[in-house]
């Protein structure tokens, strides 16, 4: 739907949780009401983790999620 041409998913780990976050170029403005941006966020959060969704008109947006592993390093 974004119409990017180009996107990125970047995964790490610090500590005891993991951090996914996907960026693409395309036109922005995922509404944050939208079902997709609601069932990411409710996933994310029934893990325990948190969830974040940038996405401005005219783009681009970022997605970045942080999910506790539950192990201590």
């Amino acid at each position: 739907h974004s119409g990017c041409s180009r996107i990125e998913v970047d995964v790490a780990r610090q500590d005891d949780v993991v951090q996914l976050t996907v960026r693409d170029d395309g036109r922005g403005g995922a509404a944050p009401t939208g079902q997709g941006i609601l069932g990411m966020a409710a996933r994310s959060r029934r893990l325990g983790g948190t969830f974040e969704a940038v996405s401005p008109d005219g783009g681009p947006t970022a997605i970045t999620v942080r999910i506790p592993t539950g192990e201590q390093r």
